[in-house]
């Protein structure tokens, strides 16, 4: 199968800005994943309803708006299914601050525990309930982690920088690994280029954060 293009951020917001919505890119895109990576089988039907009541929008949408949701439904599906390492997470181009990249990252990881916990539930309902590797606990408590980083302007560096790429990858192997955790047909994703090799592996949340005062802050 080929690998299926995430639709870009700014796509996202030009439509949530013209709709009055407050809604953050990233948010909704974690929060389908989450929903796909616990085993939820939305339909295209569902999805959109879904979306537009947390949009939340004062303008309605159009059809070419609902193209575009459909669209971030079909190719999250499709790189979850395919095991696709590739599949990029909906966030600002790099040439926006810092700050704000590390901000959306926020909510993506919020967006992604809420669809986790919505569906863990509903499949809790349906099949009993469910019990989760100590590896996926771990990395849902690391999102909950990273949800609350915080960094100022004037904090920006090229060490930020890396550890922000760092932390990208980190999040989007876990969720990876989540599904392939709670679909155990699957195989778990290893992060490194070649078996055995522990200096490629995706550092943990605690390599890449120093603690200040009640939040987290990149270097």
């Amino acid at each position: 199968m080929s690998e299926q293009a995430t639709p870009h951020f700014d796509d996202f917001a030009t439509v949530f800005w013209r709709l009055g919505s407050m809604l953050p890119p990233s948010q909704l895109q974690g929060y389908v994943m989450g929903q796909l990576a616990v085993g939820a089988e939305l339909t295209e039907q569902q999805w959109l309803q879904q979306a537009w009541q947390l949009i939340d929008s004062v303008e309605p949408g159009s059809n070419e708006d609902n193209q575009l949701l459909a669209e971030l439904l079909a190719t999250t599906q499709a790189n979850f299914a395919e095991g696709s390492l590739n599949a990029q997470l909906l966030l600002p181009d790099d040439d926006i601050e810092l700050s704000q990249r590390v901000e959306c990252l926020g909510f993506w990881c919020q967006g992604f525990l809420t669809g986790f916990a919505l569906a863990g539930k509903q499949k809790k309902q349906a099949a009993g309930q469910q019990a989760y590797s100590s590896d996926v606990s771990e990395a849902l408590s690391d999102m909950a982690a990273i949800a609350q980083v915080s960094l100022s302007a004037d904090d920006s560096s090229e060490q930020s920088e890396a550890d922000f790429f760092d932390v990208i990858e980190y999040v989007r192997l876990a969720a990876m690994n989540i599904y392939f955790e709670c679909l155990p047909k699957q195989e778990p994703v290893v992060a490194s280029a070649e078996a055995g090799d522990d200096d490629a592996a995706a550092p943990s949340t605690a390599q890449l954060f120093a603690k200040k005062s009640t939040k987290k802050q990149l270097h």
